[in-house]
Order: C-alpha cells, then sequence, then structure tokens
C-alpha cells in the first residue's frame, strides 16, 4: 500500500509549501510547519521523526495574486480553523471564513523557517470583508507548540465590541494513519452523537472502540476529555480537549473521496479527522469577554 507523501518531501522551498508562506518551529528531534493561511498548522512530525497530520497533496489554497480581502479556497488538511461557523450549521460559509484569510504573526516578524523557536502566535481580527458577511467585532488568536512528543494548539476568541455575538467554533484536526481500516478510536463509548450520514440522527455509541469502515460524519455531545488513538491494536496517540462542548469524528470514505476534487481517491485510507468543536450549540460572548479552547496530542511513551 503507498501512503501519501509527507510534507516535507513535498516541499519545494524553504519558506513556502504550495506556495503559502509558512513558519517553521522545532523543540529537539520536533518540528511543526504553520501556514500564514488560516494559522493552520501543516505539519507535526514527532520525536521519532512520524508524520502525524494529514495534507492532501491536491489542496487548494489562496491565490497570492488575488490579496488577503478575498475568500479562497482552503487548505485541505492540517488543523484548520473553522470560525465563526462549524461546517453549514448557519447561514455563513462552510466552517467560516478565517481559514480562508491571512493571519498575523504576534510580533508582527516576517514568516520564517529558520525560526527555532518552540511555538508560534498568530492573530487576526474582524474588517471590512468579514463584517460584510458577520457583522461583529471579534478578535481572535492561535498558539501552537511542540515539545516532549505533543503539539498543543491553543484558540481564543475575544468580543472587543460593544455588542455580544454567538458563534460555532473547531480545530478541524487531520490526522494521519497508516491505514484507517486498521485504526480504532478508544473513549467513545457510552457518548450520544449526531450522524450526519443519517439525517442528523442522535444514537450512544455502544462499541468501546470506534472503527471507521466507510464514511463517518459524527458530532459527539459532552465527549471526555480523553480519547486514544490505536494503529495496528497499540495505542498511537492521545488525543486531548478543553474548552470545546463537543467531539467531531470524520472521514469521507470512498466513495466521497471520489467526489472531493483536492483530495486523492485513496487518501481516506490515510487520515482520520478528530475534532475539538463547539458545534452542536454555539457559544455567545458579550462585550469584554473571550473564550479558549485547546487541543493537545501526545506521543504515548
Amino acid at each position: 500500500m503507498n501512503n501519501p507523501p509527507t510534507l516535507q518531501n513535498m516541499a519545494s522551498s524553504n519558506e513556502e509549501i504550495y506556495g503559502i508562506p509558512t513558519m517553521r518551529i522545532k523543540s529537539q528531534e520536533e518540528q511543526a510547519i504553520i501556514a500564514a493561511q488560516g494559522a493552520q498548522v501543516l505539519s507535526w512530525t514527532d520525536p521519532q521523526g512520524r508524520e502525524r497530520l494529514y495534507l492532501s497533496p491536491q489542496t487548494l489554497h489562496l491565490d497570492p495574486a488575488q490579496g488577503n480581502k478575498s475568500f479562497g479556497p482552503a487548505i485541505r488538511g492540517g488543523v484548520p480553523v473553522c470560525f465563526p461557523q462549524f461546517s453549514d450549521r448557519g447561514p455563513l460559509m462552510k466552517h467560516g471564513f478565517v481559514r480562508s484569510r491571512i493571519w498575523d504573526t504576534a510580533d508582527g516578524s516576517e514568516l520564517s523557517t529558520a525560526d527555532s523557536a518552540s511555538s508560534s502566535l498568530f492573530r487576526f481580527a474582524d474588517d471590512e470583508g468579514t463584517r460584510a458577511h458577520w457583522p461583529h467585532c471579534f478578535n481572535i488568536q492561535l498558539h501552537a507548540e511542540i515539545g516532549q512528543g505533543q503539539l498543543r494548539i491553543r484558540l481564543q476568541v475575544d468580543n472587543p465590541g460593544d455588542a455580544p455575538f454567538s458563534f460555532t467554533v473547531a480545530l478541524h484536526t487531520y490526522l494521519r494513519v497508516a491505514d484507517i481500516r486498521q485504526t480504532s478510536l478508544f473513549g467513545l463509548q457510552g457518548v450520544m452523537f449526531e450522524d450526519a450520514t443519517k439525517g442528523m440522527q442522535k444514537s450512544v455509541q455502544q462499541e468501546e472502540a470506534l472503527q471507521i469502515p466507510d464514511e463517518t460524519d459524527r458530532v459527539y455531545l459532552n465527549p471526555p476529555e480523553k480519547l486514544s488513538l490505536h494503529e495496528g491494536g497499540k495505542p498511537s496517540l492521545i488525543i486531548e480537549q478543553q474548552g470545546f462542548f463537543d467531539t467531531v469524528v470524520w472521514n469521507p470514505g470512498p466513495e466521497k473521496a471520489r467526489a472531493l476534487p483536492d483530495f486523492p481517491d485513496g487518501d481516506w485510507l490515510h487520515m482520520l479527522c478528530v475534532e475539538a468543536a463547539c458545534a452542536a450549540r454555539p457559544v455567545t460572548l458579550q462585550p469584554g469577554e473571550s473564550w479558549t479552547g485547546s487541543q493537545v496530542f501526545t506521543v504515548p511513551g
């Protein structure tokens, strides 16, 4: 079975991936690559040198010639930030608009792969373009950090305006797996979920381990904070979240994969989205309030 190429193997230059400006952060034997578009973590290589995030080799992205005021195609893979709307649960564009805009680094410095820091902070604020779609003042920032066999992502949303607003949000994480047919997700037994493949029908998971034989699209309601991904019968990754109400598990399966223009037909076998989300019910912020959510991935010792 052929696995998709890693991001490092596809990189054509030190500063851009697929023409996207990026930042590389490092910590001993680990590294991560973060795109300016969407402050999207594209890659995390663990201490054993294994790539842990999936990125489609056919992904689309913003056309630099269009500038940063357009809402172009999203990057398929890594950790997209969905805000201020998750999926199509509302009147806005699917998964919101911040993943299709260029974010600023916290200190305004140039993006560079020469940065030896183990963390980075990106920020984005409302502007004329966003207010045309969603008439609210907001600040959003993403902090990504690696080290000691972990990738830690923290997302913060602030309301600096004079009126309340509500939003749904997610870290739409694409995990890279060797073979989805040999992959199981533990920790969701007894948890109620909404099944998008069955018209949002609600069910309770009975199985101890969730396996993915075909298309899977579920929003787990009030899940535990810690899940465990197993590959080949062995623990492969510990997944934790805080501040988020829900966990979304998604894989397109073979039929839907063939219908996605930015996704190779066979790559459904090599990815699983395990997303920290507030999807089933929104977060509401009053003026001056903030919300914070995080997702942490740990390689078992």
